[in-house]
């Protein structure tokens, strides 16, 4: 105990966690009010202690050797527990408190977000939330840096950063203005989507990136433009300035008050949505009552309609 609690002592271990997830000991240095060459003396300290390399240092910054990743996935393991033990300490006999931070995706949080804030109001209110809605390739980078805790995400994978945890599978649509769709259309085929001017989000998101390889083999797509705000797409696409590839669940207003259609596509598209929480936060017991009332919120959702998806990933 003595050899390790030598080694990969707390100070030096949120030290290395900083410069890896800031990119450089400049930023990292500024994040943990710590000065530049007393952090670099602290990792070549490190390195000494372990006898490996530990970080890469380059004209970019600094990123982790293949050693560091390790110790960089198993850091975060080891500050979770020390921080969750004083946690539970703490909270013996108490409610669960604390600030819990969420991201959700725009069209997700159109069917997620209201049910969730007001359950979580009532089964924990000692909890402060704070709910960040974006698309989902932003919320993917703020949790894996640390600004959220927890977040839906779309077609990921677990990562050193980032535990996922698969909720269900979700259908996309070709969604247009319901008099500019075709009638007596069942399904959309990748030849006819062609035909259809796009309103998408930029390639920093998945589904940008689902869509193009989807209709490469038939010519691609006719993108129009390209905007990173979902309310505004949604809008576009109702009021007939082009047509959007989207799951229901971003639209149900529109399609209840029959202001668009949504046809399938033949084949279909479809994308894993799943619970992402980040790694260090991953056994506080706060988040870990958060995220089961996510799922339970989520499978009402599921089994009301209200969220349609293609299939549920909870068995």
């Amino acid at each position: 105990m003595k050899r390790s609690s030598h080694f990969l002592n707390l100070p030096r271990l949120e030290a290395f966690v900083a410069i890896c997830e800031e990119g450089s000991l400049s930023r990292a240095s500024e994040r943990l009010c710590i000065a530049q060459p007393a952090l670099s003396s602290m990792m070549h300290k490190m390195e000494s202690d372990l006898n490996v390399k530990i970080l890469d240092r380059h004209s970019k910054g600094s990123s982790p050797t293949s050693e560091g990743e390790i110790l960089l996935k198993n850091a975060y393991d080891i500050l979770g527990m020390a921080e969750f033990t004083l946690e539970e300490i703490g909270s013996i006999s108490q409610e669960p408190s604390g600030e819990v931070s969420i991201g959700l995706p725009a069209a997700t949080s159109m069917a997620l977000a209201v049910p969730l804030i007001k359950h979580l109001s009532q089964t924990l209110p000692k909890v402060q939330l704070k709910v960040v809605e974006a698309f989902s390739g932003y919320l993917w980078d703020w949790l894996g840096n640390g600004d959220l805790d927890i977040a839906i995400c779309f077609d990921r994978l677990t990562c050193t950063e980032v535990i996922c945890q698969p909720l269900c599978f979700e259908e996309l649509f070709l969604v247009g203005r319901a008099d500019l769709m075709p009638e007596n259309q069942p399904v959309m085929t990748q030849c006819q989507i062609q035909n259809y001017p796009l309103i998408l989000p930029s390639r920093r998101h998945g589904i940008r990136h689902k869509a193009e390889n989807y209709a490469a083999m038939n010519g691609g797509l006719k993108v129009i433009m390209e905007i990173d705000a979902s309310a505004h797409l949604v809008q576009l696409v109702s009021s007939g300035e082009g047509f959007g590839l989207l799951a229901k669940c971003a639209v149900m207003e529109e399609l209840r008050e029959n202001k668009v259609k949504a046809i399938p596509l033949q084949p279909r598209i479809s994308r894993e949505i799943s619970i992402g929480v980040r790694r260090a936060k991953a056994n506080s017991p706060v988040v870990k009552r958060v995220i089961s009332e996510i799922n339970d919120v989520a499978q009402q959702l599921f089994a009301n309609g209200e969220w349609p998806i293609l299939c549920n990933s909870i068995k």
